[in-house]
């Protein structure tokens, strides 16, 4: 009689425990004095290069060099790239083989000539400290770091991100209160040594992987080296999938399956705790209808608004998602499991995808 109500509690608890930390770079330490390379992979990315590039300019130290590698534009990328006076590199025909954007990555690494490399996704913002703060956690933990941006939310669809990213990084122990071991890496940003990035098999190694960042961080825990995970908070952040509801339902369609494949068992069970108490939350309110008290639309309201508040918390970190989409999260929960099963089934499957024009 009483287990229902104990695995309600248990997921609101493990809804606690999982979003309760919000590590983000600080100031501390002297920066690096190794050789900075940026190798920034893009595709089609005439809107978002002139920003990454300007806030790149901006920084308040000296970048060794900065690679922009055209993986295949239709746009006006490469013209961009040559207009900013940074190195260019093109790719036209990927080898066989090489999903994503990991033979880029490989690319730019190959011709990087710098001790460091730091792999950036086109669309990331940088703060003017921003490089020098990621520099400063590198020389603090002696080891590659990797960050996953604030994410700055637009327009109304956008909302339905709310769950992919809570859960994204809590599958990935970032914001655990115990120590586990981190699934892999946020692609987009990466900075590790050049000596790390090759033992580890660089983008070659995870030339197949839908999920390249996670494979990575794999091959990195393979090798007995470590890696130090933040989120971005001020400094770092960046807009996903501003290019229509089609383009993010693409976008967490063709990986999220994936990624919870490497996700540990424990974290899993608690997500899935957690996951079973927002629906509870919800199905309280349906079973009014044919058993109605007023204590139990009172305990419906308190579950409900403990719930909504739980989310609100720890989606205030990651991202600038509205109140509305704390208050209905609903919605959000709904377009989290249709796209997560989608995403299942292409998995299972071996289904295609359709990414950037791209069949993977």
């Amino acid at each position: 009689m009483y287990i229902p109500y104990i695995i309600l509690w248990a997921g609101i608890l493990c809804g606690f425990l999982l979003f309760l930390k919000h590590p983000v770079l600080s100031g501390e330490n002297p920066v690096s004095s190794k050789k900075l390379s940026v190798i920034i992979p893009a595709r089609n990315e005439e809107t978002n290069l002139p920003n990454i590039l300007s806030d790149l300019k901006d920084q308040d130290l000296n970048i060794f060099e900065i690679i922009c590698v055209d993986d295949g534009s239709c746009d006006k990328t490469k013209e961009i790239i040559l207009a900013s006076g940074v190195t260019l590199i093109q790719v036209k025909n990927k080898p066989d083989g090489w999903t994503g954007k990991s033979f880029a990555c490989q690319e730019g690494a190959s011709h990087a000539s710098g001790d460091l490399f730091l792999f950036l996704d086109a669309d990331v913002r940088l703060e003017k400290n921003a490089v020098r703060k990621l520099l400063q956690a590198y020389e603090r933990n002696h080891c590659a770091v990797s960050v996953q941006p604030y994410h700055r939310v637009c327009r109304l669809y956008e909302q339905l991100s709310l769950f992919f990213n809570l859960i994204m990084i809590a599958a990935n122990g970032v914001s655990l209160p115990f120590k586990m071991k981190n699934i892999g890496l946020f692609g987009p940003v990466i900075l590790i040594g050049r000596e790390d990035y090759y033992a580890a098999g660089g983008h070659s190694s995870v030339k197949k992987s839908i999920v390249d960042d996670l494979t990575l961080g794999e091959n990195l825990h393979a090798k007995g080296l470590k890696f130090s995970l933040y989120l971005g908070g001020k400094d770092i952040s960046f807009r996903m999938y501003g290019g229509g509801i089609k383009q993010l339902q693409q976008g967490w369609t063709k990986n999220f399956a994936a990624g919870a494949l490497k996700t540990s068992f424990i974290i899993i069970f608690m997500l899935v705790l957690w996951l079973g108490a927002c629906t509870t939350g919800v199905i309280n309110f349906f079973e009014l209808i044919t058993d109605f008290s007023v204590h139990k639309l009172l305990y419906a309201i308190i579950i409900y608004a403990l719930l909504a508040a739980e989310i609100g918390l720890g989606a205030r970190k990651i991202g600038n998602f509205k109140t509305a989409a704390f208050l209905f999260y609903p919605v959000g929960l709904l377009f989290f499991f249709i796209i997560f099963s989608t995403s299942m089934v292409k998995k299972i499957f071996r289904l295609k995808v359709t990414w950037k024009g791209r069949r993977i």
